[in-house]
């Protein structure tokens, strides 16, 4: 029933446990006999060749369990920033987030991004402070650093008593009883910590009580609040967002895990909470209801391939009911489509399941039509869902096969690893005639190149990406040509005079004439254009496109017998070629426009790299502590710029560019580029 439904993703920075808690939350309600060990290689979370073999989690980990009559469904999201598309997809699909934070480390990079992520969606949110009983840990002090870092309100719930080598488990505040890590059962709490107790359990009320006036004139009053009166009022106001539990404990101790499963069950809302659902159709703003008996919408979250049964499509029911006499509508595709077997997931394994209902999230497998994004409906319902916002890949490579020969093999398998993962992006620019692809980052891409060799056994090395250089003229110049060819027979005879003329940025080519007097028939004038803009093709410096020109051919002459089309191609493109090498002809460079977005602190360092760049910076936006530098910035400056901005920053700044124009390439820099151009040749 979709009303004992809960949803929630496991979200953090990297190493902060959110795979042993999902093992320890597996465990406890006995959806696995013994917890996996990721040095072991054996945890459900993680368990493809990749994950095992760098021993982090790279891909979503989708789980279905039941705990105290409620059927949960987690997601274990990837740490590592790199995998933040991963972050993006659980959280479209669940009405609540649960931080981790490693209790000896506080407030990592990836902590902050996921946090606001979380927040974007709109969904509640909580935390767990983990690892209390590792040396070095520290609760009040990452406590204090979410209160001074964040503006939410966080109420704690449970809290360590001890910490580090002396750890002895947590306190429950909702009910003020000791939970012994000993055993996990329930005690009184040992006197030496009343007072720790009673300063927490007094902040839970009064951040508690001030939602709510009646019980705050109770408090205020010292009169005796109940349990449920509190629950109640936490309820209400962590479904308004209003509240952020915080909870304490240690995942590889299963120290606090029951106690943080009871308060989830309670207080994530379930799949009926919110009873409707928006969207759009032609255009318009729509909703539909969302409970069991409604007709059924869905959203596809995740595309993968499984070995065994192909192409998984996994999504979220928001509503309805779905089972194999079903026939899917899919807007994007304005289409019907016919189902087959329906799944629950638990790591690598998929469970057959006969019906699934409004809160579920489930898998329907070889659908190739469907992809991530995808809303999917009855087909008398009138609507399409948001799609999910997945972060932009910063880091551009091209790729080139180890083994010769391989080109389309690698090809064609980049672009089956890009349909399952939507922030790694494939393309192939025709003019460099480069593989490109584009990824979030150096621990992606290494990623990608696993996959590729153990799914495709193909691989590559990267290589930065060739420049898209052009070429101009800067000088008005004059030119004539005579192509002039006797061999036996009929001749060859094309005579032009041809003015060059250079034109402002972005104009392209223009071709005119001003002949007079039949000085060259019309009939050869075409094959004058054509002579000329086959050559620009390729310039003289360096053979890159010539652009920003106009072509103006004012006189010549004819042969009634020998002239032909051909023979005036010929001759235009010539005096193409000869009269650009008298124009001044100067190399230009792509422009990019660059968004940098960093804490004020690498202001300095950032503006100063960018200068290092042959930037310039177009001006500052503050806001939310944080800067947004925009600048201009020459596009073979910033081909690795992805991994310097995390090396400066430590992985907190990102950026986000596209063309802006073409500019005059300075001439120290044109030389080498001419050099290397021509030793390439």
């Amino acid at each position: 029933m979709s009303n004992k439904t809960r949803n929630f993703a496991f979200i953090s920075h990297g190493g902060a446990g959110k795979t042993v808690l999902t093992e320890m939350c597996l465990y406890n309600s006995k959806k696995i006999e013994k917890p996996g060990s990721i040095d072991e290689g054996n945890t459900r979370s993680d368990f493809t060749p990749e994950e095992k073999e760098h021993k982090y989690s790279i891909v979503n980990s989708y789980f279905n369990f039941s705990w105290k009559d409620n059927n949960i469904n987690l997601i274990d999201t990837p740490g590592y920033a790199d995998f933040k598309g991963e972050v993006a997809s659980a959280l479209k699909i669940v009405e609540g987030a649960v931080l981790l934070i490693d209790g000896t480390a506080g407030i990592e990079v990836n902590t902050n991004y996921v946090w606001k992520m979380a927040e974007e969606n709109e969904i509640s949110r909580f935390v767990f402070i983990n690892k209390m009983d590792k040396e070095g840990a520290k609760f009040p002090e990452v406590y204090s650093e979410l209160n001074e870092k964040f503006s939410e309100n966080f109420v704690p719930l449970t809290v360590p008593y001890k910490i580090g080598d002396e750890y002895k488990g947590v306190i429950n505040l909702l009910n003020n009883k000791f939970i012994d890590i000993s055993d996990n059962k329930q005690k009184e709490i040992p006197d030496e910590a009343a007072d720790f107790a009673a300063e927490y359990r007094m902040e839970l009320m009064e951040a508690t009580v001030e939602l709510d006036d009646e019980l705050m004139m109770k408090y205020l009053e010292d009169e005796e609040i109940s349990d449920k009166e509190l629950m109640d009022v936490l309820v209400n106001g962590v479904k308004s967002r209003r509240l952020v539990p915080l909870m304490a404990g240690s995942a590889l101790e299963n120290s606090g895990v029951k106690v943080f499963l009871d308060n989830l069950v309670r207080l994530v809302p379930n799949a009926e909470y919110y009873n409707t659902i928006k969207g759009t159709y032609d255009g318009e703003e729509t909703e539909v209801e969302t409970n069991e008996d409604a007709p059924f919408v869905g959203m596809i979250a995740k595309t993968m391939v499984d070995p065994y049964i192909g192409k998984l499509s996994i999504f979220r029911l928001y509503s309805g009911k779905l089972d194999t006499s079903c026939q899917i509508y899919v807007p994007r595709l304005d289409t019907t489509l016919k189902t087959n077997k329906f799944y629950k997931i638990n790591g690598s394994e998929q469970e057959t399941v006969d019906e699934l209902v409004a809160g579920d999230i489930g898998a329907v497998a070889k659908m190739d039509e469907l992809e991530t994004s995808d809303t999917i409906s009855a087909d008398d319902v009138k609507i399409e869902l948001a799609k999910i916002k997945f972060p932009e890949p910063m880091l551009t490579k091209a790729v080139e096969p180890i083994s010769e020969g391989d080109e389309e093999k690698l090809s064609a398998s980049l672009q089956r690893i890009s349909l399952e993962d939507t922030t790694f992006k494939v393309d192939y620019n025709k003019e460099t005639k480069q593989q490109l692809v584009t990824a979030m980052g150096t621990v992606h891409m290494s990623v990608i190149k696993d996959l590729c060799q153990r799914k495709f056994d193909v691989s590559f090395n990267t290589v930065d990406p060739k420049v898209a250089y052009r070429e101009t003229l800067r000088k008005k110049t004059e030119v004539e040509e005579k192509y002039k060819k006797q061999s036996g027979g009929r001749g060859q005879y094309g005579h032009v005079l041809m003015r060059l003329e250079p034109l402002p940025r972005g104009k392209g080519f223009v071709f005119e004439e001003e002949i007079f007097g039949g000085a060259i028939p019309n009939q050869y004038i075409p094959a004058v254009e054509k002579g000329v803009r086959e050559s620009m093709g390729e310039g003289v410096l360096a053979g890159y496109p010539v652009v920003d020109f106009k072509a103006v051919v004012y006189d010549g002459s004819y042969h009634s017998v020998d002239s032909s089309e051909m023979a005036f191609k010929i001759a235009a493109s010539k005096a193409f070629k000869n009269g650009l090498k008298i124009a001044k002809p100067v190399l230009l460079e792509p422009i990019m426009n660059v968004e940098v977005v960093v804490p004020e602190n690498y202001m300095g360092d950032i503006m100063g790299d960018l200068y290092s760049r042959r930037g310039k910076i177009m001006g500052m936006d503050p806001g939310d502590g944080v800067q947004r530098i925009k600048a201009k910035v020459p596009q073979g400056e910033m081909f690795n710029y992805a991994s310097d901005l995390k090396s400066i920053t430590g992985g907190y700044g990102r950026f986000s560019m596209e063309f802006s124009h073409y500019d005059k390439v300075p001439s120290d820099s044109a030389e080498k580029i001419i050099k290397e151009s021509k030793k390439e040749e």
